[in-house]
C-alpha cells in the first residue's frame, strides 16, 4: 500500500507538471488594433514551457502574423499580456516582426513568462513603424523676411518658416509685395540633417497693380484718381476702373538731382 501511495503521488505530480506545460494548448487569435478595422492578426500557438524558477515559468510559442491591411509593415513590436481564469494579469511576453507586405504572413516567436496558469492573452503595440520616410526639418528664410511661401504649390506660411519636408525633390516659391516673385529647387535626401534655404528677393523696378480677379499688371503708374488707375505698360497707357483694382504697390523711385545750369 505504501508503494502504491507513493506511485499515486508521483502520478499526480507528473500530471500537474504536464498540465502546466500544455496550458493554453489551443491556438489563440488576437488582432491589432482592437477597435476599427484590424491591420494585423496574431495566431499564437500553444505555450511551451522552457524553464521554471521561484514560481515563475518561462514560455515560448510559435506565432503566425498576417498583415490584413493595405500597407507594408517594415517593423513592429508588441507586448503580450497573460491572464489567469479570473482575468488577473499574471505575466507578459514580447514579439516583433519586420517586412510584412499586405496579405503576407510571417512566422515569429513569442517569448513570455508568468506566475500561475495562463488562461487568456491580450496584445498591445509597443512600436509600429510606418512605411512613410522620415521628414527632414528645414528652415525657409528670405531677405527681407515676411514673404509668403509655397512648397510644391501648397501654401506653407510666411518666412522665416520652419517646415518638415519628405525626402525627394521640391519646388519652393516666394512672393512679397514690392519684390519679384521667385522659386528655388530643393532636394532632400533620406536621413539628411536639418537644413536652411535662403533666398534673397529682388525689389521690383516697376509698380504693381493687383486686380480683384487676381491678375497682376506691372508698369509705371502715371495717375491714380477716384475713378481710374493709369499705368504705362510697354510704352502704352492702360487705364483700369478703380473698382476693378484691389491694390497698387509703388516701387521706390530714386530722385536724380540734376545740376543747375548757370547762365
Amino acid at each position: 500500500m505504501g508503494n502504491m501511495g507513493v506511485m499515486r503521488n508521483r502520478a499526480i505530480l507528473i500530471f500537474a507538471i504536464l498540465l502546466a506545460t500544455v496550458c493554453m494548448a489551443a491556438d489563440t487569435v488576437l488582432v491589432w488594433p482592437k477597435t476599427g478595422e484590424p491591420s494585423l492578426q496574431f495566431k499564437v500557438g500553444k505555450l511551451r514551457q522552457m524553464n521554471s524558477y521561484s514560481g515563475q515559468t518561462d514560455y515560448v510559442a510559435d506565432t503566425t502574423v498576417t498583415n490584413l491591411g493595405q500597407k507594408a509593415i517594415p517593423f513592429a513590436s508588441f507586448y503580450v499580456y497573460l491572464f489567469d481564469k479570473n482575468h488577473n494579469r499574471i505575466g507578459e511576453g514580447y514579439l516583433e516582426l519586420s517586412n510584412v507586405a499586405p496579405g503576407q504572413q510571417a512566422k515569429v516567436a513569442l517569448t513570455a513568462h508568468a506566475m500561475g496558469s495562463v488562461a487568456s492573452m491580450d496584445i498591445e503595440a509597443q512600436h509600429v513603424g510606418s512605411d512613410e520616410p522620415k521628414k527632414v526639418p528645414m528652415l525657409i528664410a528670405t531677405v527681407p523676411a515676411g514673404a509668403s511661401v509655397k512648397v510644391d504649390g501648397q501654401d506653407a506660411g510666411v518666412t522665416p518658416a520652419k517646415l518638415e519636408l519628405l525626402p525627394g525633390k521640391h519646388t519652393v516659391e516666394f512672393a512679397k509685395e514690392g519684390y519679384a516673385a521667385g522659386s528655388a529647387p530643393v532636394e532632400v535626401t533620406p536621413g539628411a540633417l536639418p537644413g536652411t534655404v535662403n533666398f534673397e528677393m529682388e525689389p521690383l523696378v516697376q509698380d504693381t497693380v493687383v486686380l480683384r480677379d487676381g491678375k497682376v499688371v506691372l508698369g509705371d503708374v502715371t495717375s491714380v484718381t477716384m475713378t481710374s488707375v493709369s499705368l504705362r505698360v510697354g510704352g502704352k497707357i492702360r487705364r483700369f476702373n478703380r473698382n476693378d483694382v484691389a491694390r497698387v504697390v509703388f516701387v521706390e523711385r530714386k530722385v536724380v538731382k540734376r545740376p543747375v545750369k548757370r547762365k
